[in-house]
C-alpha cells in the first residue's frame, strides 16, 4: 500500500521519566524513559511527532539529545524545577509481570499541559500513561482531531477511577494489557472485557497488549490478531506498549484512512516497533533504527499481514 506523499502529524501527551529497571538480562540504572519518550522514538519512522512533557534539570538533557536529529517538535516540553518523574521495576519473565514497582512523579506533580494553536488542530493524538488530570487537560485543548488514542495503568484504574472515566469517554483506541483490561471491566476473561470496555466508551478500536503473544485489535467486524516477532531472550520490555501505539498510529497517519486494511497493517507495524524496543535496554533498542530497519522486519510479517481471503 503506496502511503500518502505527506503523512499527517501526531501529538504525543506523556511522561519522560527517569528510569531504574531490572530484568532477568541485568540491571539499567538512570535510563531515559517514559510514554512520551518511547513513542517519539518510535513514531518518528511515519511521521513528524509533536511531544507534549515535562522533565527536571536532572534529566532534561538527556531526553533533549535522545531526540537530536528526530525532527521533533518540543515546543511544548517544559522544564521543571522539579526532578524528573522517577520509576523502578523488575520485569519478572518467569511470570510474565512487573513487580516491585514504585513511582515519584517529580516535575509532573507541577505539570500543566500547554498546547501551542497548531498544536490542537493535530489529526491523530497519542495520550501515554501518566495521571488522567494531565491527559483531560491535554483533551480539552484538542479541536476535532481525526482520532485519539489513550494508554493507562492498574495504578490508576485502581486508585483514580472516577479521574479516568472522562478521559475514556473521549478515546477512539484505547491500548491496554489484558490485566489492565480486565481490571478495568472488573470481569475475569479478555473476550468479555473486550465486548464491555468497547460498549462502554464506544470505541472504534481496542488494542490488547499481549507481550510475547503479540496484540490483538478488537473493532467492529472480524477481530484481528498478529503475533509477536521472535526476540529471544527480550532484553528489557519497558516502552514496548507505547512502541506498539507508535507504531499503530504512525502508519495511520502515512493510510490517512481507517478501514480494515490499514488497521491491519498498522498493527503489523505495531509488532515490528515493540520487537525493536525490548532488544536493548531504555531507548537503546529504538535509538539507531531506520525506516528501512523496519521495513524489513516487516517483510517478515508480510504474509501475516495481508487481509483473510
Amino acid at each position: 500500500m503506496t502511503p500518502s506523499p505527506q503523512p499527517w502529524r501526531l501529538l504525543v501527551a506523556g511522561t519522560i521519566t527517569r528510569d531504574d529497571v531490572r530484568t532477568p538480562m541485568g540491571v539499567n540504572t538512570d535510563g531515559l524513559g517514559g510514554s512520551a519518550t518511547y513513542f517519539s522514538l518510535a513514531a518518528r519512522l511515519f511521521a513528524p511527532v509533536s511531544i507534549v512533557a515535562t522533565a527536571g534539570p536532572d534529566f532534561m538533557a538527556a531526553f533533549e539529545t535522545a531526540m537530536d536529529g528526530t525532527g521533533a517538535d518540543l515546543r511544548s516540553v517544559v522544564a521543571s524545577e522539579l526532578p524528573t518523574y522517577r520509576w523502578f521495576a523488575e520485569h519478572d519473565y518467569e511470570t510474565g509481570t512487573t513487580r516491585n514497582e514504585r513511582s515519584d512523579q517529580g516535575a509532573y506533580r507541577g505539570f500543566s499541559p500547554v498546547l501551542t494553536p497548531d498544536q490542537r488542530r493535530i489529526p491523530i493524538v497519542f495520550l501515554g500513561s501518566m495521571e488522567p488530570r494531565h491527559q483531560l487537560r491535554v483533551l480539552e485543548q484538542l479541536e476535532h482531531p481525526w482520532l485519539v488514542a489513550g494508554d493507562t495503568m492498574k495504578l490508576y484504574i485502581r486508585e483514580q477511577p472516577d479521574a479516568l472515566e472522562p478521559v475514556l469517554q473521549r478515546l477512539d483506541y484505547l491500548f491496554l494489557n489484558a490485566s489492565e483490561a480486565m481490571a478495568l471491566a472488573k470481569v475475569d476473561t479478555i473476550e468479555a472485557a473486550s465486548a464491555q470496555l468497547r460498549h462502554r466508551f464506544r470505541l472504534r478500536g481496542l488494542v490488547i497488549k499481549e507481550g510475547p503473544k503479540g496484540a490483538t485489535l478488537y473493532r467492529h467486524g472480524e477481530d484481528i490478531h498478529l503475533p509477536a516477532l521472535p526476540v529471544d531472550p527480550p532484553t528489557d520490555p519497558t516502552g514496548a506498549g507505547d512502541a506498539v501505539a507508535a507504531g499503530f498510529l504512525g502508519c495511520l497517519a502515512e493510510q490517512q484512512v481507517e478501514n480494515d486494511e490499514t488497521v491491519r497493517l498498522a498493527l503489523g507495524y505495531a509488532m515490528v516497533m515493540a520487537s525493536f524496543t525490548i532488544q536493548h535496554f531504555s531507548v537503546h533498542g529504538l535509538q539507531p533504527i531506520t525506516r528501512s530497519d523496519a521495513e524489513a522486519r516487516m517483510a517478515s510479517m508480510a504474509w501475516q499481514v495481508q487481509p483473510a481471503g
